[in-house]
């Protein structure tokens, strides 16, 4: 699949970025982001609610938060990709993800400079996907969660170190300094496709653990994803 890359996703300064998405069609703002029909099941309330923070941890998180944010940019909303250096764009477009409302940004991964940027993304943007430095203080997560549910944003944090074991490492794990309102850990159980998975990778089944402090008890689910 071939994507022209230079036209369809911008990598921009902070005063670009905010410039860039005004000049799109204001979505009409709306509580709660739609999410596709075979992952609402996973949020508490079957959808993103503006001002909180979700955060997808394990070895699919990134592609699960894709999937989280795919809808919605497709209904309008745009999407802000902060220090995700991962992200491919084909992947992007195959989770359905629009690249015409889909901004990156690769900021400072020092603790004040990356909090500053992720603050400035949170004016222009409905979503973000923001992969977290290892030493942000306490202080610069505090300001951007304070400033994200001031402006009623959604943040979604990509964390590949599983949740059991990123608790035994908090100290130098800066996703742990935000307060995610809905936790999604993710486990690989197994691959498939040509030759029973030992070829071409088609999908797989994905454990997903749901907590966090929005939802009542703890959850388990078993998903199929395409990758």
């Amino acid at each position: 699949m071939q994507l022209d890359t230079e036209q369809r996703v911008t990598e921009l300064s902070i005063k670009e970025l905010l410039v860039a998405q005004q000049l799109g069609a204001k979505p009409q703002v709306v509580e709660r982001l739609a999410v596709a029909d075979n992952i609402r099941d996973l949020l508490p309330d079957s959808g993103l609610v503006r001002g909180r923070i979700v955060r997808c941890s394990g070895d699919a998180g990134l592609s699960l938060a894709l999937s989280l944010c795919s809808l919605a940019t497709q209904q309008g909303s745009w999407l802000g990709v902060v220090g995700v250096d991962n992200l491919g764009l084909v992947s992007a477009v195959e989770h359905g993800i629009a690249l015409e409302r889909t901004v990156l940004v690769h900021p400072p991964k020092t603790s004040r400079e990356w909090s500053i940027t992720v603050a400035a993304a949170i004016e222009g943007f409905d979503l973000l996907i923001v992969a977290v430095p290892e030493r942000l203080s306490v202080s610069d997560a505090r300001r951007v969660q304070t400033r994200l549910q001031s402006r009623r944003a959604v943040m979604i944090i990509i964390d590949n170190t599983p949740l059991s074991q990123s608790r035994s490492t908090s100290d130098s794990n800066g996703a742990q300094q935000f307060l995610a309102d809905v936790v999604l850990d993710t486990r690989t159980k197994s691959w498939s496709g040509v030759n029973g998975g030992a070829g071409y990778l088609q999908h797989r089944d994905v454990r997903i653990r749901v907590s966090g402090r929005r939802v009542a008890r703890e959850r388990n689910y078993l998903v199929t994803r395409a990758d």
